[in-house]
């Protein structure tokens, strides 16, 4: 505060860059617009001069100072005054600073109407102010400007760094930045999923101008329609992200821009480093949660849990799920001097995941790379679980609200995957399009119909080796399994298993009669038969047909 009092009792503009507009703002340096050109110009220096060839004096965006002492006693006065004019444009000057009172009274008619036909400011200077007064005003806020944007790096960094304390920081930091920009700000995955957002930018089309621009090597600053956009990619743990600030003044992403993704880049990696802490801490305390809940709680234990699991998010009375998972890929071993196993990697990135989202979750990690805990059934569940099955099939139980459960809903989180695993390993149950390109599988235990259930009781084993005791002769014969496969796979229809295996339906029924024989006589069309067929053959309904 002292430092912004000394700037201003010296006149000079306190933290900011200084424009044509502010300097007519300044009542001390006299100055009075002639002709409005673009007072939004940036002002970067000043030189008087009263010599011709003013353009290779001058910078873009400085100011010229003259009296019109060149013009004096000449015959063709009016022809040079245009010249200069067109010189200042050509050079990108900011304004013409014209000194009255000393050999002319007022700006020359020619000069006045050459600034007004080419847009150029032109100002008068009261005979009171010495040009020496302007030029030092502008040198001395060019020189602060060092100071200023030291002091702006800190303030950002101070407010950005409070996000650390939240409880969700990376949604804080963003939606600080969005709050400095009085814009919008986005984190993108390098997929260009918005990992999280604030403001009303046009999300999918900036991110179209961050993957064109990162093809030819990385992209800084665009513009996105009315959109002056800055962006930058980070890493966190090996995984790439793009931070995007975005502002419809482009004087704010010129002078924020940076300093901000500066402060982001830095905090994102300060936040890394404090999750590794926090995750070392809390998996801890998760695994004693998650074993106490599993061995059978009392009342009086029950509340003392409800206790704990409040450090991490879950609240009493909502609702939650079990869940457990496996890799997709074996977790590759680690060297002997590794600082950490890969299992422990993949559950410190599953950890990091579910803070970012603002999740409930307690974890306990296996030696194999598998993980299994508890979630609560929020909406960003699904986000989490997007990218869990990057890496992970997953099987979650059906929701529930007291832990006395939490026991049997493992063991139906367990069974959900079982199924999950034996749907992909089958073919049976085939994913939607939005599945199809995850390489792990998601199942929720409400989704599993009861016969895949009852298959998913038993080992892949057991019921083959009960199936062939049952139905040993039949399973003997390839022909009449897949034929009664396809059977099965048609609704009994004998019409739609001819036409799916390439036969004629006398033949599908002279093969049905033969499995009537080997079951003992009984009719194919039985609700018995069928069920056990349906069971035993379960895995081949989603193959093709052969003959």
């Amino acid at each position: 505060m002292q430092q912004n009092k000394i700037c201003l009792a010296s006149g000079v503009p306190p933290a900011r860059n200084i424009t044509v507009r502010r300097l007519l703002g300044e009542r001390h340096l006299g100055l009075r617009t002639v002709n409005e050109g673009d007072l939004e110009r940036r002002v970067r220096g000043a030189h008087s001069m009263e010599i011709e060839g003013a353009g290779q004096w001058l910078r873009r965006d400085w100011l010229m100072l003259t009296t019109g002492l060149r013009f004096v006693g000449l015959p063709d006065a009016d022809r040079h005054q245009a010249a200069l004019v067109e010189e200042l444009v050509r050079c990108e000057a900011a304004a013409l600073l014209f000194g009255i009172g000393v050999h002319f009274q007022e700006v020359p008619p020619a000069l006045r109407r050459a600034a007004e036909a080419a847009g150029l400011n032109l100002l008068t200077v009261d005979p009171s102010v010495p040009f020496l007064q302007i030029e030092q005003y502008v040198y001395e806020s060019e020189l602060s400007s060092d100071a200023y944007s030291l002091r702006q790096r800190l303030r950002i960094q101070e407010d950005l760094l409070e996000a650390l304390a939240a409880d969700q920081p990376v949604k804080a930091l963003v939606h600080r930045i969005g709050a400095l920009t009085h814009g919008a700000a986005i984190l993108y995955e390098e997929s260009g999923r918005v990992v999280e957002s604030t403001g009303q930018g046009p999300t999918v089309l900036i991110w179209s101008a961050v993957r064109a621009g990162s093809s030819n090597g990385g992209r800084q600053g665009f513009t996105v329609g009315r959109w002056h956009v800055a962006a930058r990619p980070v890493a966190l743990r090996g995984v790439g992200y793009w931070i995007a600030v975005a502002s419809r003044r482009e004087q704010v992403i010129d002078e924020l821009g940076r300093p901000i993704l500066d402060a982001t880049q830095k905090l994102l990696g300060a936040m890394r480093g404090l999750r590794a802490l926090t995750v070392a801490q809390s998996v801890t305390e998760a695994a004693e949660i998650l074993r106490t809940i599993r061995s059978g709680m009392t009342p009086d234990t029950a509340s003392r849990v409800w206790d704990r699991l409040r450090s991490f998010r879950f609240e009493r009375d909502r609702s939650m799920r079990a869940f457990v998972a496996v890799p997709t890929l074996p977790a590759p071993s680690a060297p002997d001097d590794a600082p950490a196993p890969a299992q422990a990697d993949r559950r410190d990135v599953v950890l990091e995941l579910a803070q970012t989202y603002g999740l409930p979750l307690v974890l306990e990690a296996d030696e194999s790379g598998g993980f299994s805990g508890l979630a609560g059934d929020r909406v960003v569940l699904d986000d989490w679980l997007r990218d869990a099955a990057r890496t992970h099939h997953v099987g979650l139980s059906e929701p529930f609200d007291d832990l006395h459960l939490a026991r049997a809903r493992t063991r139906d989180a367990e069974r959900a995957l079982r199924v999950a695993l034996r749907r992909r390993h089958s073919g049976i149950g085939t994913d939607t399009p939005e599945e199809a390109g995850r390489p792990g599988s998601i199942l929720r235990f409400e989704d599993v119909d009861l016969v895949t259930w009852l298959l998913a009781s038993r080992s892949p084993d057991a019921v083959a080796a009960k199936s062939r005791q049952q139905l040993g002769d039949l399973l003997d014969r390839a022909d009449l399994t897949a034929t009664v496969a396809a059977y099965l796979a048609c609704n009994l229809d004998v019409r739609a298993t001819a036409e799916a295996m390439f036969l004629h339906p006398n033949s599908v029924r002279y093969r049905l009669r033969r499995v009537e024989e080997l079951l003992g006589g009984t009719p194919i069309t039985s609700a018995v038969v069928v069920a056990n067929l349906y069971l035993a053959l379960h895995d081949q309904l989603a193959e093709p047909p052969h003959l």
